[in-house]
């Protein structure tokens, strides 16, 4: 029986629960087990199974955990070491959406290429500080960066300029996307999962649907509106450029 135990604090429970729901249908096809506990300080997470089903468990969750590691504690290192003095909340949200997804490709890959699953055991925040400090540090210069030039960056002008420039670095997650204004969703088919996915939006907050197409850097965004002026398609335009068609 091989049993495997991923730690995190109280305050990391975001992680843990990603990681329990993304793990539960490789878990489950074969015929393994998951439970979490807590003891007040700690969450655990345990998945056990048999050991010949342990490279696909394994191969698995260090995909899992790369997502954890170059997503979810990079958005919040870079959260709470950005120091955007004056800032526009949906500027700063944005922004540290973008921030997150740049160079993903070459951190993902630093990442899998540090991950040891040969142990019974990974606390997320030990691993992060003392095993991956060369990342850390890569994060840190991107803060500094930014806090330095700060009062440039929130010139509208200029953030939108560097929203482009850092689009060129993230990879895409779907070939293009509909966005439905009237209708008020986004359709695109996810390479990773290769599901057809319908998620919802405020068409009132234009910088939400920015930061959602963001996060998917699509090859083609087609927007179905009837008010071809409206300050979403505006602004997309400005960002994405030639890569918006209107219809």
């Amino acid at each position: 029986m091989w049993e495997f135990e991923i730690i995190g604090e109280l305050k990391d429970k975001d992680y843990i629960l990603f990681i329990q729901e993304n793990m539960a249908e490789t878990v489950s096809k074969v015929g393994g087990i998951m439970a979490t506990l807590s003891d007040g300080s700690n969450l655990y997470l345990s998945i056990g199974a048999k050991k010949d089903v342990v490279p696909e468990l394994k191969a698995k969750l260090r995909l899992v955990l790369c997502d954890v590691f170059c997503e979810k504690m990079k958005y919040n290192y870079l959260k709470n070491n950005i120091d955007l003095m004056d800032y526009k909340e949906e500027y700063l949200s944005t922004f540290l959406k973008v921030c997150t997804y740049f160079d993903r490709a070459t951190e993902r890959q630093i990442v899998l290429h540090l991950l040891d699953l040969n142990g019974n055991r990974l606390n997320l925040r030990s691993y992060l500080y003392f095993k991956m400090q060369g990342l850390l540090k890569k994060w840190q210069e991107l803060c500094e960066l930014t806090n330095q030039n700060s009062l440039t960056i929130l010139k509208k002008e200029n953030f939108i300029e560097l929203l482009r420039f850092l689009l060129n670095s993230i990879d895409s997650k779907c070939q293009s996307v509909i966005l439905e204004l009237k209708d008020k969703c986004l359709l695109y088919h996810d390479i990773k999962s290769n599901f057809d996915v319908i998620t919802s939006i405020d068409v009132n907050d234009c910088y939400d649907i920015l930061s959602k197409l963001i996060d998917l850097n699509p090859y083609l965004i087609k927007i179905h509106s009837n008010d071809l002026n409206n300050e979403v398609i505006t602004l997309l335009c400005s960002v994405f450029e030639d890569k918006v068609q209107l219809g």
